[in-house]
């Protein structure tokens, strides 16, 4: 098995220089120094990606043609990748390349060998930001789900957690009133960071009505309540915890790199090509392959973007990863609500429940149609192919919660599950531009005296959203191309019941938000892609 820092070089100095000069004659204007050579480049590379990208559609989904043993490259212990996708395009005569990666990607993860400038330098004000972002990077920012037009009061932190990027951290508290419910990120701040960072780390408590009652930082081992001379300085430390979390851990590791490099795998090494589980799981793993092992490449390794872009010591970078594989889970969103103590509340009080269950739900009726048209009651549980492939999912993920398959339902809850988290759960976890548009809302760093962005950190942050939105097949298209000849009207026809029932919850999403104290589209059917194909 290869290793990731063997598909790349580094840059040497006669090529480092070159790119420095290209980037100072062609990126003058941007407000970065001419020094940082890596954050200018990553911005020039991303412009042009986003730019020249050709949005993917379902009939891009090829039909699976090959099964069988699959070439992994190592990203750290415990991670492998599959570094070419089934629906590549073939190596044409003379490519040095085979089983590597895009020219793209190799190009900008030597990047990542140019020395770590960590710049200080904040916006001379909010206006200023604001015209930097609206000439530079507005164009190529994904479209954000909702517009939190404020992002500083208290009311949006409970926002944050009760339906917003933090909602799936929250937590009910017993026997500590006035407390009632907490999002509890002070275990980040054992997280060492770099010189001039403050370290990450905080828990914000709420009462049974969901007002927002305190925050404790663990940097500095003190707990804030409104009113106080740092309760906002507090909140920022909070908002940027819960974006460093989710978006390292939640996303990239749990999602990206655990569960679904995990099932793609599984299905293309155990499930044959004509396979009707294969089949249905086509869509939903498509492009997995490529977009984990450009994660690997270039945002995720020491020197990458995501070490850049937050505070943490490559260790601590790594720590979050591992964190983000552990907690990974196929546990089935109803049992993982009741579990958690969060079943039983309100649409009012919990809207994340409310559209997630709905999503779910959806999902796994979609799944049992389809595999009862071929594995009528539980004869799936008996299918040899079926059984190797949860084998493989239960013996290389073993924190996920699998069991031996013994039944139907578990097929169903796994697959359906599944197909929610590559959709849903990659959208609360994922879709974060309405959150990174506005410097004063989230951030990547936190330093003392600022509750703002700065200007390294804004055009780093707001790059790496860019690169990591790009359009993919949509979870409403048409994938019915994929499907086998076998039973292929039925299968048609469940196809399409669940379509007709995704798009009956996006008019009942948007009922809801009618009345909603703030609109939420996390899992609305028409927000959401087909895989974690970006």
């Amino acid at each position: 098995m290869s290793k990731i820092s063997d598909l790349v070089k580094a840059l040497n100095p006669h090529e480092a220089h070159e790119l420095a000069s290209q980037l100072k004659e062609n990126q003058a204007d941007l407000p970065l120094k001419a020094t940082d050579i890596h954050a200018r480049f990553m911005f020039v590379m991303t412009s042009k990606l986003v730019g020249e990208w050709i949005p993917m559609r379902a009939k891009d989904v090829g039909i699976p043609s090959q099964a069988g043993k699959l070439e992994k490259v190592e990203f750290m212990p415990g991670i492998n990748f599959v570094p070419l996708d089934e629906d590549a395009p073939p190596a044409q005569d003379g490519d040095e390349e085979t089983s590597e990666v895009m020219p793209i990607d190799k190009i900008m993860s030597s990047v990542r060998s140019i020395p770590l400038l960590e710049d200080f330098r904040q916006w001379e004000d909010k206006e200023a930001a604001d015209k930097a972002i609206a000439d530079h990077l507005i164009g190529i920012q994904p479209r954000p789900l909702s517009l939190w037009s404020d992002v500083t009061s208290d009311s949006t932190i409970t926002n944050l957690a009760f339906q917003g990027l933090a909602a799936h951290l929250l937590m009910p508290v017993i026997g500590r009133e006035p407390v009632a419910f907490e999002v509890d990120l002070a275990w980040m701040g054992e997280i060492a960071v770099r010189d001039g960072n403050e370290r990450m780390g905080a828990t914000a408590s709420f009462d049974e009505d969901r007002n927002l009652l305190s925050i404790y930082v663990s940097g500095d081992d003190k707990t804030y309540v409104p009113g106080d001379e740092l309760w906002e300085h507090a909140k920022w430390h909070w908002r940027c915890a819960v974006f460093a979390y989710v978006t390292v851990a939640d996303h990239l590791s749990g999602l990206h790199f655990g569960l679904s490099e995990l099932m793609m795998q599984a299905t293309r090494e155990q499930l044959p090509a004509d396979h009707p589980l294969r089949r249905l799981l086509k869509p939903h793993v498509y492009n997995v392959s490529t977009v984990n092992t450009r994660a690997a490449l270039v945002l995720a390794p020491e020197g990458g973007i995501a070490h850049r872009l937050w505070p943490f010591n490559f260790d601590g970078l790594a720590t979050l990863l591992i964190r983000g594989i552990e907690a990974a889970s196929f546990e089935p969103f109803p049992e993982w609500l009741k579990n958690r103590g969060l079943d039983n509340l309100s649409d009012e009080f919990y809207p994340y429940a409310t559209d997630a269950l709905a999503l779910q739900r959806i999902c796994c009726e979609y799944v049992e149609n389809y595999l009862e048209i071929y594995f009528p009651g539980e004869s799936i549980v008996s299918d040899a192919a079926v059984q190797a492939w949860w084998r493989q999912l239960e013996t290389s993920a073993p924190q996920t919660g699998l069991t031996t398959l013994q039944t139907k339902e578990q097929v169903v809850n796994l697959v359906g599950q599944f197909i929610f988290a590559a959709s849903g759960y990659h959208s609360q976890v994922g879709a974060v531009t309405q959150y990174v548009l506005d410097q004063s809302f989230m951030g990547a760093k936190v330093r003392v005296g600022s509750e703002f962005s700065d200007i390294q950190s804004t055009i780093e942050m707001l790059t790496l959203n860019a690169a990591t939105g790009l359009n993919e097949p949509k979870l409403l298209d048409d994938y019915t191309h994929v499907l086998l000849e076998l039973h292929n009207e039925q299968a048609v026809d469940v196809f399409q019941q669940f379509q007709s029932s995704l798009v009956a919850l996006g008019g009942e999403i948007d009922a809801r938000n009618e009345t909603r104290s703030m609109p939420m589209r996390t899992f609305h059917p028409a927000e959401l892609d087909s895989a974690v194909s970006k």
